[in-house]
């Protein structure tokens, strides 16, 4: 990957839709608010019900199940983000800076209760194969370390990353390997980590989470 240029970096974020940053933002607002209690987490008995809500109110949205009917599709995520919840836990400790040390298990279980909202009766495959955008959104929301991956995104990621970047069903392999790639790059392009944090500080505040694949997701949207 190229290194990101700061003021191309800024000038994608002033072209990107202000309605999708608003719906992330207000999302990831939330998200810090309620895990800066110690202990609590967005997927708790306690929180998970109005964590579902907020995403069954953006993802239709943000076109994360067409053409399918979205309410058989919601219905399945309503049910696993209860089966997630401990593999969450564990995956809210990493940043996408991180991502090769996140255990293979939790991505795993997370991968496939996110794609089976979008197949036949909710599903799993035996190939382990969803519509990326299935997973990658809802997680987007979730973690905010992955990007989205939507068509637009995929077209304009480094022409080295090794995946088939017009296939809308990836694997969870697939996924792993551009992750990396992301992960190996931005570790070595300080002043894109620079602009993000700086970006994320001014947004969500100095001590949330910085969401380094939603500002990714962004810069990709908008160009190569």
């Amino acid at each position: 990957m190229a290194m990101l240029d700061p003021d191309q970096f800024q000038q994608r974020i002033d072209d990107f839709s202000h309605a999708y940053t608003k719906d992330f933002s207000d999302f990831w607002k939330w998200k810090v608010n309620v895990e800066s209690n110690n202990g609590y987490s967005i997927l708790d008995d306690m929180h998970r019900t109005e964590t579902c809500e907020r995403l069954c109110e953006v993802l239709p949205k943000w076109q994360t199940y067409r053409p399918k009917d979205n309410i058989p599709c919601l219905a399945t995520l309503r049910a696993s983000l209860s089966t997630i919840m401990k593999a969450y836990d564990q995956l809210r400790n990493y940043s996408l800076l991180q991502f090769e040390q996140i255990p293979r298990a939790s991505l795993d279980t997370i991968w496939h209760e996110l794609g089976r909202a979008k197949e036949v009766d909710g599903q799993k495959n035996d190939s382990g194969s969803y519509a990326i955008i299935a997973v990658c959104k809802p997680l987007l929301f979730l973690w905010g370390q992955t990007l989205a991956f939507d068509s637009n995104v995929r077209k304009h990621l480094p022409r080295n990353y090794p995946v088939n970047r017009y296939s809308w069903n990836w694997t969870l392999d697939e996924w792993m390997r551009v992750m990396t790639c992301l992960s190996r790059d931005l570790r070595e392009d300080k002043k894109a980590v620079d602009f993000i944090k700086q970006k994320s500080a001014e947004w969500y505040g100095k001590d949330a989470p910085v969401p380094y694949g939603r500002l990714l997701d962004i810069y990709y949207f908008e160009g190569s």
